[in-house]
């Protein structure tokens, strides 16, 4: 597949090939992409932070660049020197329980200058969602808890900074280009590939690239449980029905 065409680094052109579709379980992390895949990009991010909101075409278009074998989630890091991040964070987790996630995602990156609650509000309302139960699920503190779990791992692993990215486990913290991302993960995926054609089975890569590419056990641990173990429930789950 060839790069995507852009005059500026930070924002690729954005296609469709009709073959990436958004994750519809609120259980797990907001989601473009099949599971299990042969990359898996973890994307921490900040409603408020202002890098955060270059690399938003570059979160969409990663799993288009190679459709069918990435996997791109999306998890908070609400950082407490913004003030409204975890709100918008929680908004938009809110939003996830109504299947439009990356709908609410692109417009509080749109309006990062106005997240307040009466924004948040408004916001949900254009994209088309049951006002009450989007009330609801705002002042559900399980969704509060899920944006601190969240930013903690994140921190446990070393993504202290936003944006910061795990591409099957290997953390890079901070942005540099379209094309150098694409890069890092196009290496990923040469790397997997490499494993299959020596019998790996896909299920198995997520875990065995996420062991050789973590700082150590520790993190490993962590990102296991809290990455992997969900998705592969989740794979188990749905292949019994």
């Amino acid at each position: 597949v060839a790069p995507a065409n852009s005059s500026d680094p930070d924002r690729p052109t954005r296609t469709s090939s009709g073959r990436v579709h958004p994750s519809r379980d609120p259980k797990l992390p907001p989601a473009l992409g099949p599971n299990p895949a042969k990359v898996v990009v973890i994307v921490y991010s900040d409603f408020q932070c202002p890098v955060c909101a270059r690399v938003t075409d570059a979160t969409h278009q990663i799993a288009e660049e190679w459709p069918g074998e990435v996997r791109v989630e999306f998890h908070q890091h609400a950082l407490a020197m913004h003030a409204n991040s975890a709100n918008a964070a929680v908004a938009s987790l809110a939003a996830h329980r109504q299947g439009k996630f990356w709908e609410m995602h692109d417009v509080l990156f749109a309006h990062q200058a106005a997240l307040d609650p009466e924004s948040l509000a408004a916001y949900a309302g254009e994209i088309g969602l049951d006002m009450t139960r989007f009330r609801h699920d705002s002042g559900d503190p399980v969704l509060r808890r899920r944006v601190k779990q969240e930013g903690a791992l994140a921190d446990h692993l070393g993504a202290t900074g936003t944006p910061a990215f795990l591409i099957n486990g290997r953390l890079q913290v901070g942005w540099g280009s379209w094309q150098g991302f694409r890069g890092q993960v196009q290496q990923e995926l040469a790397a997997v590939n490499d494993l299959l054609a020596k019998g790996t089975k896909l299920a198995a890569v997520h875990a065995l690239r996420a062991k050789a590419l973590a700082k150590d056990d520790a993190a490993f641990a962590a990102y296991k449980a809290a990455v992997i173990d969900p998705t592969t429930r989740a794979t188990r789950t749905s292949a019994r029905h």
